[in-house]
């Protein structure tokens, strides 16, 4: 199947028309004003089936913001009423209550300018997948658009084509049980959802004229029976290839169902343990993805910027965290991972950034504003949950770098203990640099080899693990390559990132990626 990029919808090319020449130039009426505008707009359809229903739900939300900063202040509004006409009032009526908003008293002035292109594109070292749609001799006035690369279009599978495909699903799972020896009675729930959100964004300011497109394809599996779980996740951006469920997939899932259904309760205690790709994610997430969002650390809610400061080490030669929103393809997979994009809300282009460095701890992500506080350079993190919400410093694709470790030798090296490959969430305190990474179960390793023998919390749901970050990534003894089942060379650039989301300040819920190789762990709190 021939490779495609996402294309700019044409019914969108009057919108962006109006925008460039109608509203941005109320909005930098002043000399000493950076303004601009956002559009974004979301077409999200979710299929779902289960054993006795199915069901179908559609939204699209759309809107622009309008910001001015004028030096002190930064100022947004936002609106979904899109009509050029309303669109200039709204703009008029913005740039007038700017300009008549004095500065804060005592206020510091620090004025940006927009970057050209050719200043965007040295800012940072880009990846190859996005040069190469930035035409040659782009200006001002150029029209640039960015668009995922997908092979079988997602646009093209109807309602009842997407919910035959989920029911076949469903089939397959209830096939398999029965290959396996796994009660028809015991399996009390299956559930197969897949969700299609088409994005697509427009940013301009008085140097660029940016749009893109990307195409976030994911499917949730869900096996109970009784009160245990067991999930399967799959997705990234790009078309429906990302969604291929393998044989093995499905085995594994019901195995460990299976095993739950007999599985023991952790004393709580110190314990070796491997995590698998998404739980070292959600490690790096929590650890230093977090505590590293330039504006937590400009409100003075982070030790990470302290730490940066006095170049304390917080982990070993082993603790090396990036993260990056352009990752088009990973461990292998011909698609992006799921916190990727090209720019971010506020028109920065993507690009890699080292957070923690073996123990020190690097620059943090901003956003403008954060960037313009600390005196820091800016990262295309910038980032809301949508247009009519805030934007923060957000994480996109968060990991730990790969080793030179296969997954029998750290099975081996480990000898005893337990390997953790489902994750179930985490927390993280910024300020006392605590953390806590949930996990769905344990598998139990004796003499370098997974028994089969699963366990459970000790109070028979999920295991936590707990500790000061510091002490936890000082107990690192060793990682996996990216290819951890061959003793080649790894031939991925990236590893794997695995689909989820974030939160920050308890809402504002944005599209991440966790992941990472595998990570011993020697003698971490685990109950």
């Amino acid at each position: 199947m021939e490779i495609q990029r996402a294309p700019f919808s044409p019914e969108l090319k009057g919108l962006r028309q109006t925008l460039r020449q109608e509203l941005l130039p109320i909005l930098q009426a002043q000399p000493d004003w950076y303004a601009s505008i956002f559009f974004e707009r979301k077409a999200s359809k979710t299929y779902s089936a289960n054993l006795k229903q199915t069901q179908v739900t559609d939204q699209v939300i759309q809107g622009a913001v309008l910001r001015i900063y004028d030096g002190t202040t930064l100022f947004e509004q936002a609106t979904d009423e899109l009509d050029p006409g309303a669109l200039k009032s709204f703009a008029l009526e913005f740039a007038r209550r700017v300009k008549e908003t004095a500065p804060p008293a005592g206020a510091t002035r620090r004025p940006y300018q927009a970057l050209n292109w050719s200043q965007r594109v040295a800012a940072a070292k880009l990846d190859p997948e996005l040069l190469i749609q930035i035409p040659s001799g782009t200006r001002a006035d150029t029209q640039v658009h960015f668009g995922i690369r997908f092979r079988h279009d997602p646009r093209l599978l109807g309602a009842s084509e997407a919910l035959e495909r989920l029911k076949g699903l469903l089939g397959r799972i209830k096939a398999k049980a029965s290959e396996i020896g796994f009660p028809q009675e015991d399996l009390t729930f299956i559930t197969a959802r897949q969700t299609f959100v088409d994005e697509q964004s427009i940013f301009i300011d008085r140097e660029t004229d940016m749009s893109q497109t990307l195409y976030r394809v994911a499917l949730t599996l869900i096996t109970m029976s009784g009160s245990d779980r067991t999930f399967a996740r799959l997705g990234g951006l790009g078309g429906l290839e990302t969604l291929e469920v393998k044989e093995s997939d499905i085995e594994t899932l019901l195995r460990d169902l299976k095993g739950l259904k007999k599985a023991e309760r952790l004393v709580p205690g110190k314990y070796p343990v491997i995590f698998g790709p998404v739980p070292t994610g959600v490690l790096a997430h929590e650890a230093f993805g977090h505590s590293q969002e330039g504006d937590t650390c400009a409100r003075g809610r982070s030790k990470a910027w302290e730490l940066h400061q006095s170049g304390e080490k917080v982990g070993n030669e082993h603790a090396t965290i990036l993260n990056n929103p352009a990752i088009y393809e990973m461990a292998g997979e011909p698609y992006a991972a799921w916190g990727s994009y090209f720019f971010d809300e506020e028109g920065w282009l993507a690009h890699e950034q080292v957070l923690l460095e073996r123990g020190v701890l690097k620059t943090p992500m901003t956003n403008l504003t954060s960037a313009i506080r600390l005196g820091v350079p800016r990262t295309a993190n910038g980032k809301r949950e949508n247009w009519s919400t805030g934007v923060y410093t957000r994480q996109t694709n968060t990991y730990f770098s790969p080793g030179d470790q296969t997954l029998a030798q750290l099975l081996a090296r480990m000898k005893d203990g337990f390997i953790a490959l489902h994750p179930a969430g985490g927390m993280e305190d910024p300020k006392g640099m605590g953390i806590q990474v949930g996990l769905s179960f344990l598998e139990e390793v004796r003499n370098g080899k997974p028994t089969g023998r699963l366990f459970k919390g000790p109070a028979g749901g999920d295991i936590q693990l707990t500790g000061y970050t510091p002490d936890v990534l000082n107990s690192i003894v060793a990682k996996s390559k990216i290819d951890a089942d061959t003793d080649a060379p790894d031939r991925s650039r990236h590893p794997f990132n695995d689909a989820g989301g974030c939160g920050k300040y308890h809402k504002e819920f944005v599209f991440a990626g966790c992941g990472g190789p595998y990570l011993l762990l020697d003698q971490v709190i685990l109950g």
